[in-house]
């Protein structure tokens, strides 16, 4: 191959891998604006990926523009999903318009999929994160074209009290004040803990993002849905998939993610890095990307990449006859 054939490859790999929007209309919950990154045509792996409330396709779109997502990145497709109203600028959502529930979300995957060109030859993974992964989680109790599951700060169960009255009291402001600080300090404390000072950059373009681009009414009512979800832990046997789970071991989420990886019955790996207190992609982004590469590794993806192991570790995706670490191992020294 020439050295122009060599760029000219590049540089249609690069065009394909940038975001594409596409709106996605359904007949009972109104519009999906999604985004593709990547060529159906030519990948057999698509990874749908599903934001947290707070955030939308954008914090993907970030994270895989990251050094250490770049062998991931253009070996499969992205399919970035944003919930109801969500997207960036986005219209007020009708008065009377009906959020569409947890499982709704989940529910309406399949037909999203279809419509953007998604075939049943295509293989599919997933990557939540908070609200988007309990999303995930849902669709593929139903769908055995999972490859596998990676998800980020995820619950299986209902919202415990604490968490309820504090996502009422946001939701309750959203919607009656707008964006205002009350909100923006619960939803900083959901995505960065007890420590967002230490990341004061990101929290200021958070902010900026949540004034400026969030349609405060719409996010009010992901959240109320988000806070009503039902205890889906007793479902955890129907998924068959590998899982990577990841957090932090500062995460306000950390018990929620032990909750599931006791529950799931499937092989399952966890990442629960020390010093992170909330969004790890944004925190630890090469920790999970290496952690993500073993994992695909470990269910035969991305063949061609040299072969990462943590340390003494298994690696991510062995069967559920080895061990899987534990809430512990993954961050122990020389693991990464």
């Amino acid at each position: 191959m020439s050295a122009g054939d060599s760029v000219g490859s590049t540089t249609r790999a690069t065009v394909d891998h940038e975001p594409k929007p596409t709106t996605v209309y359904t007949e009972n919950h109104g519009a999906f604006q999604c985004f593709l990154q990547g060529n159906l045509t030519t990948h057999k792996v698509v990874c749908i990926t599903y934001h947290d409330i707070g955030l939308n396709h954008s914090s993907y779109v970030d994270f895989l523009n990251t050094p250490d997502m770049a062998a991931i990145k253009t070996r499969m497709c992205f399919l970035h999903i944003n919930a109801p109203g969500q997207q960036d600028n986005a219209e007020k959502l009708a008065e009377n318009y009906h959020f569409p529930t947890m499982q709704q979300l989940a529910d309406v995957i399949p037909y999203i999929l279809k419509e953007i060109g998604v075939t049943d030859n295509h293989d599919l993974l997933g990557l939540g994160e908070g609200a988007g992964a309990n999303i995930l989680l849902r669709f593929a109790f139903a769908n055995p074209r999972m490859l596998g599951l990676i998800l980020l700060e995820c619950s299986s169960t209902a919202a415990g009290f604490k968490e309820w009255g504090q996502e009422k009291v946001a939701s309750w402001n959203l919607t009656h004040r707008g964006m205002n600080q009350m909100a923006e300090r619960y939803l900083l404390w959901h995505h960065l803990g007890t420590q967002p000072d230490e990341k004061l950059d990101y929290v200021k373009s958070y902010r900026a993002s949540l004034y400026e681009r969030m349609n405060a009414h719409n996010l009010a009512l992901f959240i109320d849905r988000f806070t009503n979800r039902n205890n889906i832990t007793l479902n955890l046997k129907d998924i068959k998939c590998p899982v990577l789970l990841a957090t932090g071991k500062k995460s306000p989420h950390y018990k929620e993610v032990e909750t599931l990886h006791e529950h799931l019955t499937c092989d399952k790996n966890i990442l629960a890095p020390d010093g992170v207190y909330g969004d790890i992609k944004e925190e630890s982004p090469s920790k999970l990307a290496e952690s993500m590469v073993l994992f695909l590794q470990g269910i035969h993806l991305l063949s061609g990449l040299p072969m990462v192991r943590l340390g003494r570790q298994p690696s991510l995706g062995e069967t559920s006859k080895v061990r899987s670490p534990s809430m512990t191992e993954l961050d122990r020294p020389g693991a990464h």
